[in-house]
């Protein structure tokens, strides 16, 4: 029988949409999404991996972990399944049911009632799980295992009866409230980069250029890298994890770490010996190239913990722990703030100050991970994954791993190259226009985590609706995405357009990029109506499980179309001597942009919801049959 409880969590949708530490806005594409996933080759590859494991089996007991730490043993009711006490999914349904006007009660109770006695029992055990559910809708607050039953039983009997339905304006409550921690997390998030373009703006417009050729090239040969072959870890962990393998889970962490650390070490060592005489090739100024180089070679710092980070979460991704990123974040971005600008005004390290806050940032980040994963006191004691490090495994059978990372790599790395290709095009429009872009493209990205974080409320309410074989639901909740993003939209164009030349004098004092920022950012403020939409929509499109509708207008429109026309704006039109410049490449980038919008909008509009729960009844079948 397929469930028809709420399964999705806010944390879930968007550990599996972000990257930290880059101010490219992740999210378009999910490699799972549009990889095809061979599960043979996935069941060979775990298979392979236990057998191994078994072989040594009693050598691995006689190891003592690498921590040297006693393993916590933490247990959980087997009365609910895991689901049931995520706060998140109770706090959907008994909100639900409240505004229904559906007290929460225990029909296995209700039953059992034979007397009067009882009954008042029963009535006031009600009145006590219903004011309880009131509390959570509150506060947040922590509930036993019969009052989650109790909001599950009520919500299941609902369903039954045909009596949960919603609102617009309810719709409307739920899906603003539920962004607004998200848009607080991806504003963390993006603080990495922005921190470091605001600390070197105003050094000098050499300055400025450097910090962004430098990022673009760490986020193209780094960032992406490492987050492609990472994400492989998101097939493998979550089916090993789910199987009670829960050695293996620990050994394919080690496997896919050990494999980025060899990968990226060869990619570390080109930043120190070429970076430079490439960039210098590639770019036409020449002091630019210089400062881009020395970002990459003092970023190299930070890489071993940038691998630990991303392999790390995913490794405690796979056992239902989402938040820890978030808690790592809300620690590591204002101190990634303070010494960025500590290290390059207050100890007067200038540009290179910069790097080395992210390369220190980016270690921290390991180690607060590293310290929440063995201290942590979450109902799944993560340690229970790891049993010891093994160098012999670790750099051994990495064959299928590559097979299976390199689709997931090629993925991540166009959603990156469609971003950081703006980038290298606007170098051949000047210094100034360059550092100019810096500004416009870190605008553009923090104004873009506000529809995003709706995004991802929106993909997760509509999927849980869809699963809970509400239909109607599921239409008005995307219906009020589309209202919640025309007031998103107005506010970024309105901050853009009426706030740019004061944008532009907090990152820099030269006056000449500030004109620049000012006249483009008018296109780029027309253009956040259609990013917002972008945005939302291809949130809608992900929770009716449409996805790859989004994921190849997204390539078609950026490649093929936004791409060439603003490269022919920006260089060659009215002619080469009168050419838009950067006006010209934000023109082309909002375009592609409209498409992308009026596209996902139509499929989300149109869709057909009734078919649309019954291809994600299929899909739970699916699952559940494996």
């Amino acid at each position: 029988m397929v469930s028809t409880q709420f399964s999705h969590t806010t944390s879930e949708r968007r550990a599996s949409t972000t990257i930290v530490g880059s101010l490219t806005r992740s999210g378009l594409f999910v490699p799972q999404d549009f990889v095809p996933q061979n599960r043979q080759d996935i069941d060979h590859v775990l298979q392979e991996s236990e057998d191994e494991d078994g072989e040594e089996e009693a050598s691995n007991l006689e190891r003592q972990p690498l921590l040297g730490l006693p393993i916590i043993q933490r247990t959980t009711s087997s009365r609910i399944k895991s689901r049931r006490g995520s706060l998140n999914i109770l706090h959907d349904e008994a909100s639900l049911l409240q505004a229904n006007k559906i007290p929460i009660r225990r029909y296995s109770s209700a039953a059992n009632a034979d007397n009067t006695t009882a009954n008042l029992n029963h009535r006031a055990s009600i009145a006590s799980i219903t004011s309880h559910a009131a509390a959570l809708l509150s506060h947040s607050g922590a509930i036993d295992d019969d009052e989650a039953e109790a909001i599950e039983e009520t919500w299941n009997d609902a369903l039954k009866h045909g009596k949960i339905g919603t609102t617009p304006s309810f719709e409307f409550k739920a899906l603003t409230f539920s962004s607004i921690p998200l848009l607080l997390t991806f504003l963390l998030q993006s603080s990495l980069g922005v921190c470091s373009v605001f600390a070197v703006g105003h050094i000098s417009p050499e300055a400025l250029a450097g910090i962004t050729l430098g990022t673009m090239s760490a986020n193209i040969t780094g960032i992406a890298v490492i987050a492609g072959l990472a994400s492989a870890l998101d097939t493998f962990l979550p089916q090993a994890y789910g199987a009670g393998k829960y050695k293996l889970v620990g050994l394919i962490f080690q496997r896919c770490a050990a494999l980025i650390f060899v990968i990226m070490f060869f990619v570390c060592l080109s930043w120190w010996l070429f970076a430079e005489t490439v960039l210098l090739k590639l770019l036409p100024d020449p002091e630019s190239a210089h400062m881009a180089a020395m970002y990459l070679k003092v970023c190299t710092f930070g890489i071993p913990g940038y691998i630990l980070f991303e392999t790390g979460k995913r490794f405690l991704q796979a056992q239902s722990i989402f938040d820890a990123s978030t808690y790592i974040l809300f620690v590591c971005a204002p101190i990634n703030a303070i010494t960025n600008y500590t290290f390059v005004w207050y100890l007067d390290f200038g540009f290179i100050g910069a790097p080395i806050a992210v390369a220190f940032t980016y270690t921290l980040m390991a180690l607060g991970l590293f310290l929440f994963t063995i201290t942590t006191k979450h109902e799944t004691n993560p340690m229970k994954c790891w049993n010891g490090f093994n160098p012999k495994k670790a750099f051994s059978n990495w064959g299928e791993l590559i097979k299976l990372s390199i689709p997931n790599l090629v993925m991540i790395m166009s959603e990156f190259l469609s971003f950081e290709i703006l980038t290298l095009m606007s170098s051949y429009l000047g210094t100034n226009a360059l550092a100019a872009q810096s500004v416009i493209a870190t605008m553009g990205s923090l104004t873009y985590q506000i529809p995003y974080g709706v995004s991802i409320a929106a993909s997760t309410r509509i999927a849980n609706f869809l699963g809970a074989q509400l239909p109607n639901a599921a239409k008005v909740s995307a219906q009020m995405v589309f209202v919640i993003t025309l007031f998103v939209a107005l506010f970024n164009s309105s901050v853009l357009y009426f706030g740019r030349y004061q944008i532009a004098s907090e990152f820099t004092n030269d006056s000449r990029i500030v004109e620049i920022v000012a006249h483009t950012m008018p296109i780029v403020a027309l253009m956040q109506v259609f990013d917002s939409l972008n945005a939302t929509s291809a949130g809608c499109l992900r929770g009716q499980g449409l996805q790859k509708i989004g994921g190849i207008v997204n390539l078609f429109s950026y490649y093929l179309v936004g791409i060439p026309i603003g490269f022919y704006l920006a260089f060659y039109f009215p002619d080469a001597e009168h050419a838009w410049g950067l006006v010209g490449l934000w023109t082309g980038v909002t375009i592609a942009l409209l498409i992308v919008g009026a596209v996902q909008c139509f499929y989300v509009i149109t869709a057909d919801y009734d078919k649309l729960v019954s291809d994600a009844i299929r899909r739970s079948e699916a699952q559940q049959n494996h």
